[in-house]
């Protein structure tokens, strides 16, 4: 177990739903490979040598100082982080734990409490250990869900459980399925419908099974489900066009948060193909109701989809941030989970107009105050990222953060800072 640190421990503010008066918790979101590049053993790493992926390097240079970084962060009152523990680092070969790489990990969220800013722990953002996902079949087995993931799980939380503020098992495991399994722009690089279903599925059970490894502990949990308005279209004004368009929109939406909504609230886990079946504790399971969002989108009658509004412009990685559809996001999860504390987990901009940058960040922070005014229980927002790093679409070609990679903050990053009560370097 991992010494006590002897400054303050983490908030949970999280577990409780704000009040008017409580001040909204912004902060920043970073992957592992985005901030310290891919780990060597990782099953993204071999894309990487293969071309597939674009060169990591050391990502945004986070693991060269991370004190001044962290503290550059706390300064403009950006007080939550959320960071990956990337178990490829920390178990390169199978039931060989890497000290020095824990050590490194610890020495982070140590600087992260000394700085004053809380860090929420992500267990799975989508590389995984070569041996694990690649050798032995990964969550696709019953060895690795009920074995292997635990003992994991198990370990990382007698590690790290006194230094982090939260916890966050599986990072968006529709886009993870999606990714990996559907479109094949990730690792394992499939194009399997029944796949994806599965893998889907497969992912909701690993996330609660980490949620229930980990609830004994006082960190709190965080389900994190990638919310994206869905708008039927049609190409053509035949009617049997829109009645399709609207059907392939209700399907996604089953999928991408329906799925999340039904387990949430009935326990139940639904795949299409595959049938319903109950997960006992998984109703009422989760602290905190975690979501990530990166625009809305519209689905035409063949399942494709494309930016919503049409004319909306599109981010280099694809995505098309409009912030008047996230007010449109929070108020459904708040439906759909009455009560529950909230959590944006990661919106941003993959840009490099930080005029366009600064326009979403003072969106965003619109519509937080919005939700915030109509009493919805959203208590933290996440910028992802902080600082310029390493995203698997761009690269290094196209900045997302708030601040360069020479650490010079841009415009936007003063718009955030302002709603955070903080302020940037100059």
């Amino acid at each position: 177990m991992t010494p006590r640190d002897p400054s303050p421990p983490p908030s949970t503010d999280l577990l409780e739903p704000p009040g008017a008066e409580t001040p909204t918790r912004w902060g920043t979101a970073a992957t592992a490979a985005g901030s310290l590049g891919l780990a060597p053993r990782s099953d993204w790493s071999r894309w990487e040598a293969d071309g597939r992926l674009p060169r990591s390097l050391d990502g945004s240079g986070f693991g060269v100082d991370f004190a001044t970084d962290l503290e550059l962060l706390a300064e403009m009152g950006l007080t939550t982080l959320r960071w990956g523990i990337d178990w490829a680092r920390l178990e390169p070969w199978p039931g060989r734990w890497d000290t020095d790489a824990a050590d490194s990990v610890t020495e982070v969220l140590r600087a992260a409490r000394r700085a004053g800013v809380d860090v929420w722990a992500v267990l799975h953002e989508g590389p995984l250990p070569g041996w694990f996902s690649e050798d032995e079949g990964g969550f696709g087995t019953d060895e690795g869900r009920a074995r292997t993931w635990p003992r994991h799980v198990d370990r990382v939380a007698e590690e790290f459980g006194d230094l982090v503020a939260g916890w966050v098992p599986v990072l968006d495991p529709f886009t993870r399925a999606v990714e990996g399994h559907l479109h094949g722009t990730r690792p394992p690089g499939r194009r399997d419908p029944g796949g994806f279903a599965d893998a889907l599925r497969d992912l909701h059970l690993v996330s609660h099974e980490a949620w229930r490894l980990l609830r004994s502990g006082e960190p709190p949990v965080a389900a994190c489900i990638d919310l994206a308005p869905l708008h039927p279209d049609r190409r053509s004004r035949h009617p049997e066009e829109r009645a399709a368009a609207v059907a392939r929109a209700d399907e996604l939406d089953r999928l991408r948060t329906g799925m999340w909504a039904r387990a949430l609230t009935e326990g139940l886990v639904a795949t299409p193909g595959r049938g319903e079946f109950e997960v006992a504790g998984l109703a009422g399971a989760y602290d905190v109701v975690g979501f990530t969002f990166r625009g809305a989108r519209t689905v035409f009658s063949d399942g494709t989809t494309g930016p919503y509004p049409a004319d909306a412009p599109l981010a280099a990685d694809g995505s098309a941030p409009w912030p008047e559809e996230l007010g449109v996001a929070v108020r459904r999860l708040a439906e759909q989970h009455p009560g529950r504390p909230l959590a944006l987990l990661g919106t941003g901009l993959v840009a490099a107009e930080d005029d366009w940058r600064t326009e979403v960040v003072a969106g965003t922070v619109a519509e937080v105050r919005r939700a915030r005014g109509d009493a919805l229980p959203l208590g933290t927002a996440l910028w992802e990222t902080g600082i310029d790093g390493w995203n698997p679409t761009t690269g290094f070609e196209v900045p997302d953060g708030l601040v360069d990679r020479a650490r010079h903050p841009r415009p936007s990053a003063a718009v955030l800072a302002a709603a955070a009560g903080g302020a940037p370097r100059s």
